[in-house]
């Protein structure tokens, strides 16, 4: 029963996938013959750029598949389709990206399925999460030829090897997985901050171990050596390191403070819920942390009314609305302000390298793009695309008991579902999908 549960899980996460898909293209007919034309399609009128493009990025990867130069985009994705099919035009190579990226989805979605299970010891939590990363709108990249669905099946290796108890499998797993990580796309700041932020957190907890300190310095190493085989290329070919650096500032990146973002993404609404969502993951994980390892009960309001879940589609006034609602009720000393119980489960987060490298690797992304860009362009896809915030999210659900916390996480999945439908619409029509 349990073999036929761990195969029927995943098949149903994959048919819900695609499902969205084949009501997307019922909608918009001209995406089922983009996702499986070898060739470009011809549009009359044509799209006009910058507003529209037929390939996006994948055009920038299919033409480093063709010919390998120093540029804002990573060469591990592109060497795959050249090493696998050695296409001869940019649209064949585009093409072989969505044969070979769906082959990964439908590879690594099952793997994450067995993966979830196991750090969080919860079956039924672990298919909500997986259907949540699959059915989001951000999915789609995994399948229509970006780097998601290589960096996805990267991530479930790296999550594998931490899950691991045996050190030297840790620590050469580590090295191995994220010099290719480091090769796939721009994540190397995100790895060593990532990596330093939970150790600096095993510090301040009192947790802080060798073991933990060899792991971080195989992450901060394979990191720098992946990044420096690209940097190296670069510095032959156009006598500079960090030109891949360079060229991102030519995308508008720069220092500075826009507040407005906070309010507006300025793009689409799902990188508002990428800025928004890891933050409260880490504010609450170490707010149940802290309190649990002070023997004591955080006093929470706990909203009783369904349309709390509707306010989660636009998180400033998620927040605004709970802070409001916590401090009138604390200043009037009523009773629906809780004592919330958490599970023995909490203690584990202090000494979880995963957690927090996970939910750090997320909040890290929030970071570079709030202080970098004047919107939040890709910002749900850098974390809606892969599984790390979805695991994270999954630690602080195994926090608190009871079976009413997964309401919010269901009422997403739906909302998350109708999304996806209509980035298949939008792919159809060539339009900016995150």
């Amino acid at each position: 029963m349990k073999v036929i549960k761990n195969v029927s899980l995943p098949l149903v996460i994959l048919g819900a996938f695609f499902g969205c898909a084949v009501v997307g293209m019922l909608i918009e007919p001209q995406a089922f013959f983009k996702f499986f034309s070898p060739v470009q399609l011809i549009r009359v009128p044509p799209p006009q750029l910058p507003d529209k493009s037929y390939y996006w990025d994948v055009e920038h990867y299919a033409s480093l598949a063709l010919n390998l130069r120093c540029n804002a985009f990573y060469p591990l994705w592109p060497a795959v389709l050249r090493f696998l099919f050695n296409p001869q035009s940019l649209e064949g190579a585009a093409f072989y990206a969505s044969v070979v990226g769906t082959g990964l989805f439908f590879v690594s979605t099952p793997f994450l399925f067995w993966l979830f299970e196991k750090a969080l010891n919860r079956r039924y939590l672990a298919f909500l999460l997986l259907l949540a990363f699959t059915l989001n709108p951000m999915a789609i990249f995994r399948v229509n030829g970006y780097t998601e669905s290589l960096f996805t099946v990267l991530s479930a290796v790296f999550i594998w090897v931490c899950l691991s108890d045996n050190l030297k499998l840790k620590l050469g797993g580590l090295f191995g997985i994220t010099f290719l990580m480091a090769l796939t796309r721009p994540v190397l700041v995100q790895m060593l901050f990532a990596s330093g932020a939970a150790l600096l957190m095993f510090w301040f907890f009192g947790k802080l171990k060798l073991d933990k300190v060899y792991e971080t310095i195989a992450i901060w190493l394979g990191s720098f050596l992946g990044y420096s085989v690209y940097g190296s290329f670069c510095l032959n070919t156009r006598g500079d390191f960090l030109a891949p650096f360079q060229d991102q500032k030519l995308w508008g990146k720069s220092l500075g403070l826009h507040l407005e973002l906070l309010l507006t993404p300025k793009s689409l609404l799902f990188d508002l819920l990428g800025l928004y969502f890891p933050v409260m993951v880490l504010v609450l994980g170490l707010v149940f942390v802290y309190f649990q390892g002070k023997d004591k009960r955080p006093v929470v309001f706990i909203p009783q009314f369904w349309g709390w879940n509707v306010l989660l589609v636009y998180p400033p006034a998620f927040v605004v609305g709970y802070l409001v609602n916590f401090l009138r009720l604390k200043f009037q000393k009523v009773s629906e302000l809780k004592p919330l119980r958490l599970s023995g489960f909490t203690d584990s987060l202090r000494e979880n390298y995963l957690f927090l490298f996970s939910v750090y690797f997320c909040v890290v992304h929030c970071g570079i793009v709030f202080f970098t860009q004047d919107r939040l362009f890709s910002l749900g896809r850098f974390v809606f695309g892969v599984p790390f915030f979805f695991l994270a999210l999954g630690y602080l659900y195994r926090c608190i008991p009871g079976s009413k916390k997964y309401a919010g996480l269901l009422w997403m999945i739906l909302v998350s579902a109708v999304a996806l439908i209509l980035q298949w619409v939008t792919y159809g029509q060539d339009g900016w999908l995150g």
